[in-house]
């Protein structure tokens, strides 16, 4: 079984699913506790990916690669969605997948990482997938959806899985169903490198996941923003316009300033926001109270709220 904490002096490819910041986010201190042990790590990925990981990591290298291509309509149907883009990413998996021995050869890499690409590993080198998902919460005739991840996974050599293997924050989710080939990494949040501030502003609103659903979580917490119970609303750049378009005056603060995020996320009394799991880490890493709802349609994220009905 392959650690993190077993990986010296390699040259490691490195590439993370594009939804949302969320995966991006908990890859952080991976990458940089891997470049702690004299890794030389290659990071595959998009334009707004590398906008965000370049304000935390500055020795890695960055390669253009581009995201999967997801495509929603909004209107809470993801497992329809996703559906319809089938054939679509289906061929994009192909594709990576010749990128990825382009790679290899290219960058001389001994090892590859993958956080939740399921097309970025390799036969001829050792492949890691991240997950905090070895189970679907699906039903019915979208449990299909559940053996095509399971079969996808099964192409990669070790399996880390995000997630306390005690407290176990995403459930049966979580569960290590293969345990010869995956073991427990832990909580993972970018909160883990950063100090501990005073408590000064009352919330923080979270605005991530696809961009279809950003509006609907500004409605949702619209209430609380008039009430100034949120000070501020943190997210990518888009989300000022949207601002704008519903005519709110609070004040926001974009992806490309994560320095003022985290201060702001560091210093908040409350968390709201997706269920997304990622969210969750870092709200139970700044150890701070949240309020968060699930993305309408995503089966993952009203597990995750039906499991943690209550708050920190």
């Amino acid at each position: 079984m392959l650690h993190p904490n077993q990986i010296f002096n390699k040259r490691i490819g490195f590439s993370v699913l594009n939804w949302g910041l969320g995966h991006v986010s908990r890859s952080i201190t991976v990458i940089k506790k891997l470049e702690q042990q004299n890794n030389k790590v290659f990071i595959f990925c998009d334009e707004v990916q590398k906008s965000f990981l370049k304000q935390y990591l500055l020795e890695s290298e960055y390669v253009e690669h581009e995201g999967y291509p997801f495509l929603f309509r909004g209107k809470g149907n993801f497992k329809q969605d996703l559906f319809l883009r089938a054939p679509k990413l289906l061929k994009f998996l192909r594709y990576e997948q010749k990128c990825t021995q382009t790679f290899i050869r290219k960058y001389e890499l001994d090892c590859l990482i993958s956080d939740q690409r399921y097309g970025f590993y390799s036969k001829d080198k050792p492949s890691i997938f991240i997950t905090h998902q070895m189970k679907l919460p699906t039903r019915g005739i979208f449990k299909l959806g559940n053996f095509i991840n399971q079969y996808l996974i099964s192409k990669f050599d070790f399996i880390w899985i995000v997630d306390d293997e005690h407290k176990r924050f995403a459930g049966g989710l979580s569960v290590n169903s293969d345990p010869s080939r995956a073991l427990y990494i832990g909580v993972q949040s970018r909160f883990e490198l950063l100090t501990k501030k005073i408590k000064s502003n009352e919330g923080v609103l979270v605005i991530n996941g696809p961009k279809e659903y950003a509006e609907h979580l500004l409605v949702s917490f619209k209430e609380l923003i008039e009430q100034s119970r949120i000070d501020y609303i943190v997210g990518p750049k888009f989300v000022r316009s949207l601002l704008e378009d519903n005519n709110e005056t609070i004040r926001f603060i974009a992806n490309d300033d994560m320095a003022l995020i985290d201060n702001a996320l560091q210093s908040t009394k409350h968390v709201y926001g997706f269920f997304g799991y990622s969210t969750l880490m870092d709200c139970v890493t700044l150890n701070v109270p949240f309020t968060l709802i699930p993305t309408p349609g995503q089966d993952e994220q009203i597990y995750l709220a039906k499991r943690h009905k209550k708050s920190l």
